[in-house]
């Protein structure tokens, strides 16, 4: 497989183009950095100083932004851009211009779900944070840009990408893409979001229209012409259960200023009834059967969670004090912060096995936590104040007594693909820009220590197998990074480009391709290698 692999991928750069030493190219003309000793993998996909790199779900498109320049309006985000967007495949091809004045912040950029179609904001205005909103037909290179809306604030496409929902001068309409029709469905609106069914839409009003919560079908039903129906208004949040039948929100409390109380709704009756008060966190289990939510919270003490049916009976309280929560992927466990001290900004890790397992309480001082892919893990940070103060990795197996320290002095963690293993950068020096990546083997053997996958790193993605690593490491003599490749079972690894800045993606077929921006050099640009050692 990995032959293959790498064939496909070589097969792909001699398409984009041979490298060339000592002469600058064009884009697409596949010119590659001279002078490099270590490094100097890449090809060049596009020429000239880039900035914002996007890559598609799909791995195909890569956008970024040209001749950036910082706006003169005090205020804004330092990192804030406006720049030319241009567009271009990763197996290469001529770059194409696709508007100007698009901005880096979120926001004013969207792939849909599909990889199909690109979304942007060209000619972006500060003052009021709009834009003329453009669609794009990625897979059709005769195709041209379509302007979709002149002061456009807020879009959105649907889960399925064939939607699109966008708030033009205030005024939200809603069409399928690319061409529409669009048709209005509502005025002074600030956001929406789509049913993950994508079935219906779910909007806000502003807090000068009574920031109410309003819905309507996706698909037009003539016989009600389309009229929004209003769920309340004063509302917080609002969450939609993954199998599209209900819709839970916050409604603010009138005697409690800055507090919100929560309610219910079936789709598509969209009917409230309240369910619990001084509430701020609250979620649908991913199977749609549980719901759970903090109820009693007062201004400044979160309030105890209980967890319950979806249909939204009263639960059982599994915890006390709790701001955070989240369900395992696999619905079987809930996992919380309790005793939440709001200044810490920790709490004591808990876990409940689903439907009536007993609270467990497997760790203390806990700013975060995160569930492995399939439920059976939840790794969390630890601060320890003695022998010395110390931030640790922790792992829990659901249904064990006890927590066990994965590692000591951890700087970021997350899970390989399919549980694998759990992976984590520690040992970190220069203020956290070099770091061990290290790897837990899991399930884990007794007295199974990690193993050092990689040294002096600063970010990290993992192949959709999980058995490569795109990997940058901080450069000394200036602002940019190296990247390097590595290959999980042969410990094999390559330096790619030296120069770069982040971030660097995965791409093209099996995430064969690695997709980067060098800044440095005389021969800036974006580049692809592959991604093998």
């Amino acid at each position: 497989m990995r032959r293959t692999v790498m064939a496909g991928a070589l097969m792909v750069l001699a398409l984009v183009g041979c490298k060339r030493d000592g002469n600058k190219a064009g884009g697409g003309k596949g010119s590659a950095r001279a002078g490099a000793v270590v490094g100097g993998m890449g090809v060049m996909l596009a020429e000239g100083a880039a900035e914002d790199l996007r890559v598609t779900e799909d791995g195909q498109f890569a956008t970024y932004l040209r001749k950036t320049r910082k706006p003169t309006v005090e205020g804004i985000p330092p990192q804030m851009r406006l720049g030319e967007l241009y567009m271009v495949p990763v197996t290469g091809g001529v770059p194409r211009k696709l508007g100007d004045g698009v901005t880096n912040v979120p926001g004013g950029l969207l792939f849909t779900p599909d990889s199909k179609h690109v979304l942007y904001l060209t000619g972006y205005n500060l003052a009021n944070q709009s834009g003329a909103l453009h669609v794009l037909a990625l897979s059709d290179p005769s195709a041209e840009p379509r302007k979709l809306g002149d002061a456009v604030t807020y879009f959105l496409p649907s889960p399925d990408g064939t939607q699109l929902a966008f708030v033009d001068g205030g005024v939200l309409k809603l069409g399928a893409l690319p061409a529409g029709p669009f048709r209005q469905v509502g005025g002074e609106v600030s956001t929406a979001g789509f049913s993950p069914d994508g079935t219906m839409l779910f909007f806000k009003r502003r807090l000068t229209a009574a920031g109410g919560l309003l819905a309507v079908p996706v698909v037009e039903d003539a016989a009600k012409k389309g009229e929004p129906l209003k769920l309340a208004d004063q509302v917080g949040d609002f969450v939609l259960s993954p199998d599209s039948k209900r819709v839970a929100y916050q409604v603010r409390t009138p005697a409690t200023p800055g507090m919100y109380d929560l309610y219910l709704a079936d789709v598509p009756e969209l009917k409230g009834r309240k369910v619990a008060s001084g509430s701020t966190a609250f979620a649908f289990s991913p199977d749609s059967k549980w719901l759970a939510r903090n109820d009693g919270g007062k201004p400044e003490v979160p309030g105890d969670l209980f967890v319950g049916p979806a249909s939204g009976e009263p639960g059982r309280k599994v915890g006390e004090r709790v701001k955070e929560l989240a369900f395992s992927p696999d619905s079987q466990a809930l996992g919380f912060l309790a005793k939440y001290d709001l200044s810490a900004g920790a709490g004591l890790m808990g876990v409940v096995a689903l439907p009536d397992g007993e609270p467990k309480l497997v760790g203390s001082r806990v700013p975060n936590f995160l569930w492995g892919k399939d439920g059976k893990y939840v790794a969390f940070l630890s601060r320890f104040l003695k022998p010395i103060y110390s931030v640790d990795l922790m792992l829990y197996q659901v249904g064990a007594e006890k927590a066990e320290k994965a590692h000591p002095g951890v700087f970021g963690y997350g899970f390989a693909p399919e549980n694998k293993a759990l992976v984590f950068r520690a040992g970190c020096i220069r203020e956290g820009r070099a770091c061990d990546f290290k790897a837990l083997t899991l399930p884990r053997a007794e007295q199974t220590q990690p193993q050092t996958w990689l040294q002096g790193i600063y970010s990290y993605k993992l192949s959709g197998d999980g058995n490569r690593i795109l990997a940058t490491s901080a450069r000394m003599d200036s602002d940019t990074f190296d990247v390097a490749v590595y290959d999980v079972k042969t410990q094999a690894r390559k330096t790619l480009d030296q120069g770069a800045q982040l971030p660097a993606y995965f791409a093209g077929p099996d995430d064969s391709l690695a997709v980067y921006v060098v800044k440095q050099g005389p021969n800036p640009g974006v580049y692809v290698a592959p991604a093998q050692p």
